[in-house]
């Protein structure tokens, strides 16, 4: 490097390579930072320099001044490959954004919340993430002439030969030497019905073993349901509890609001029943 990285530096880099996309909001939170400001004067030199190892993205909607999101350049990527020792699949990097709209945007920052959340738990309790992708991570190459190796999700998953599906967020976790496998769906917004088209085509790919499959695990995961609102929370729960024959799949589901995750994310999380239960099926 042609110039000195201070620790501090280093972890944002190493941040973003496990978020992806990151405000400055979420590294506060995270604990690097005392103050938004601080941050945006420390990565400075890594986003004005001739090879920046970061960028971040500016949004300008109609409607007022939203956070930019940081991201990894190639520079980056190869800096952590050649001076940390990161492989490629440990590394979330993207090509900037293409501009995308405002529901997704919030769509998009609650998701890597969700991650963020889920990694301190873990690291105050002694687990581990195997892996974590979002619905906007892909991999392949739409120039090869394979039709294997073209662009696809990640989180797609197969339910017949005509059918497939993109949860958010598809992960793995291991906490004390056992591994559970979560679907979950972000949902901003009040549009119960999608959410319930959603979740309609999560009970039939439970019923088939479609994540099993993709996956090779034995054992049954779980989908969890962040909503935006407590009113479509409830109101869902309560459409969920009215299909005919839903009871074996009570405890598949968990579900929160975005502010319920906030205030504790292990604890608290309701069954279709009504019933609280937490986050790990113990």
């Amino acid at each position: 490097m042609m110039f000195y990285l201070t620790e501090t530096q280093v972890a944002i880099i190493e941040l973003l390579a496990t978020y992806g996309y990151l405000t400055s909001s979420q590294v506060v939170k995270m604990g690097l930072y005392k103050r938004r400001e601080y941050l945006t004067k420390s990565l400075k030199p890594l986003t004005d320099m001739k090879k920046p190892l970061i960028l971040k993205y500016n949004f300008n909607p109609i409607d007022g001044k939203l956070e930019s999101f940081y991201y990894l350049t190639k520079h980056g990527k190869k800096f952590l490959m050649d001076e940390l020792e990161y492989s490629e699949d440990q590394i979330k990097v993207h090509k900037g954004l293409n501009p995308i709209k405002l529901r997704d945007y919030h769509h998009r920052k609650s998701c890597i919340d969700f991650h963020i959340s889920l990694n301190m738990w873990l690291k105050a309790n002694g687990g581990n993430v195997n892996f974590l992708n979002y619905y906007f991570d892909k991999a392949g190459n739409n120039r090869s002439n394979d039709k294997k190796q073209t662009v696809t999700a990640l989180n797609r998953i197969l339910i017949d030969k005509d059918t497939s599906f993109i949860p958010d967020i598809n992960t793995l976790l291991e906490v004390n030497e056992k591994k559970y496998l979560y679907l979950c769906e972000q949902h901003n917004g009040k549009d119960t019905k999608r959410l319930l088209g959603q979740l309609q085509t999560h009970l039939i790919a439970i019923s088939k073993k479609s994540a099993n499959e993709k996956y090779r695990l034995k054992s049954s995961h779980r989908v969890v349901i962040i909503c935006e609102y407590e009113s479509v929370k409830n109101s869902i729960l309560q459409r969920l509890k009215n299909i005919h024959g839903i009871e074996p799949y009570n405890n598949s589901f968990i579900f929160k609001t975005n502010q319920e995750l906030e205030d504790d994310f292990f604890n608290n999380w309701s069954l279709i029943s009504g019933e609280k239960t937490t986050f790990l099926p113990f």
